[in-house]
């Protein structure tokens, strides 16, 4: 009854919307003044600037309310709602998230005003997606139109590459959250436009991005730039993603995104760029920045580069005192992984060394007293409530490895798949694989990156791309096939997108 009530509300406002006037252009992302190319880009540290700024508005967008962790883990239902209580304070958004019962995370209900804090109704609002794409566009397009003097030409190529990965990265991250979205790639674009096909579109960032990204270097002479800009690595990292996406809906060419993905994840491999850290050098791969990171989002209050609220990281349900103060706010996690999804991660007498590196001795605590290490290697000092300072790692080395592991076991080429997985096995410490291929070897390659990503983002895309959203051993409150078939995992869309656009269309399934 609930969920039909907040459907309602949701269907009376876009009709609301839908018969009001408005003089609002499409989209309403005019760039910021700096990004407008009028009076900027006179310079190649203006250039410089401009795609700093890029990456900030990106970092702004993801970081306005817990995207990570409420769309890319929550909603998997392998996280828990803690019964202690620290604050008092109400944050059972969380069994609503993984019931997908998700309007009254838009909608805020009555009593729940604490929510509010979360922002969780920008998990239905694309707009400031498109001002990071707009931002992209204008400065390929002012770039390629400008003679900057002290701007050579294998430079700007290398800026143009760098906002084509920013842009792909917006459109696989909303495609992720919406599915079909209006795609463009014209500067100062303010004509309405329908949804494109979610296929469609990470075929047109795929074709883009594999164009140019020759043009990013693989690594670096600035460690202040590693995993913090857009290189080689990242694109092929991105474009594996975007393969390993489409192949899940796409079904008659899922075997040349898997050979595509293979291939790609080989040559990221050979590269030598990038490699696997020591698994007792946690803290610094998710410190951010380091040789296994491939995009990471910066975050260092030294530098004003924190995300909108300190609460939307990803460390913030599941870490308390000492990792977290003040003491008095955080006796409890706020969340914890359910104990029987560990054990069957973490089947007693294997040997780990994540378990070691990431958990405590209340792992598998069905309450408040869980702890998750992996962001929270040294503790918090004084009793400022703040959560620690590391990245956001969007993409790094081990995720890329484990699918060119899912792709090749797609393909059949087992020996290889397993090779690629005891790659990070072997470096958490663990047993190798030694088991059957084809179904099992794939189990095998999920189940080991659920454990290598955790509380990274990931889960719950991975369940929607490759079909596990509707299994129960992976998906907590799994959806029907015909809920999936129908969008059942999308996310609501605002109704500020039918904004003077006769084009546009919700996601239907939130409607109903």
């Amino acid at each position: 009854m609930r969920t039909n009530m907040y459907r309602r509300i949701y269907l009376i406002a876009c009709l609301l919307l839908i018969t009001q006037g408005s003089c609002k252009k499409f989209l309403d992302v005019k760039a910021l003044d700096r990004l407008s190319g009028n009076a900027f880009f006179q310079s190649a540290g203006d250039v410089e600037d401009n795609m700093w700024d890029i990456y900030g508005l990106f970092r702004d967008v993801v970081g306005s309310c817990p995207l990570y962790a409420v769309a890319g883990e929550v909603r998997g239902g392998m996280l828990g709602y803690s019964p202690q209580k620290n604050d008092g304070n109400d944050r059972s958004f969380v069994e609503y998230a993984a019931k997908n019962d998700l309007l009254p995370l838009i909608y805020t209900p009555s009593g729940k005003d604490f929510w509010n804090i979360f922002d969780l109704a920008n998990l239905s609002d694309w707009k400031p997606f498109y001002r990071v794409i707009q931002a992209c566009n204008i400065l390929q397009y002012e770039v390629g139109r400008r003679v900057i003097p002290d701007l050579s030409n294998e430079q700007k190529l290398e800026f143009q590459a760098e906002a084509t990965f920013m842009r792909c990265l917006a459109y696989w991250t909303m495609v992720r959250l919406w599915g079909d979205v209006a795609y463009y790639t014209d500067a100062y674009h303010e004509a309405p436009l329908p949804r494109e096909k979610m296929v469609t579109v990470m075929r047109n960032c795929i074709a883009d991005l594999s164009g140019v990204m020759d043009n990013l270097p693989w690594t670096f002479t600035d460690p202040a730039n590693r995993g913090a800009r857009a290189s080689k690595g990242a694109a092929i990292g991105l474009i594996m993603e975007m393969n390993m996406w489409n192949a899940g809906f796409d079904k008659a060419n899922a075997q040349q995104y898997y050979r595509s993905t293979a291939d790609l994840g080989n040559e990221l491999i050979q590269s030598a760029a990038y490699e696997l850290l020591p698994i007792d050098q946690s803290f610094t791969i998710f410190k951010g920045r380091s040789k296994e990171s491939l995009f990471d989002i910066v975050i260092s209050s030294n530098y004003g580069e924190t995300l909108s609220e300190k609460w939307n990281d990803l460390s913030e349900l599941v870490v308390h005192y000492p990792y977290k103060r003040p003491a008095a706010n955080h006796q409890y996690s706020f969340c914890y992984f359910r104990a029987d999804y560990l054990r069957r991660l973490y089947p007693t007498g294997v040997p780990d060394a994540r378990i070691e590196m990431w958990f405590d001795s209340q792992m598998f605590a069905n309450d408040g007293t869980f702890l998750f290490l992996k962001y929270n290697s040294v503790y918090e000092q004084g009793n400022d409530d703040v959560n620690v300072d590391n990245n956001l790692i969007v993409l790094r080395y081990a995720g890329a490895i484990l699918l060119r592991a899912e792709a090749l076991a797609e393909l059949g080429e087992d020996a290889e798949a397993i090779r690629m997985m005891n790659l990070i096995r072997d470096r958490a410490k663990t047993t190798l694989y030694q088991g059957a291929g084809g179904s099992a070897l794939k189990e095998a390659i999920f189940t080991e990156r659920a454990k290598e990503l955790m509380m990274e983002g990931h889960y719950y895309f991975d369940l929607v791309r490759t079909g596990r959203v509707t299994n129960t051993n992976w998906c907590y409150n799994a959806l029907t096939q015909s809920q999936f078939d129908n969008g059942g995992w999308t996310w609501p869309i605002s109704t500020a997108s039918l904004d003077n656009n006769p084009y546009m269309q919700l996601n239907n399934y939130w409607l109903r």
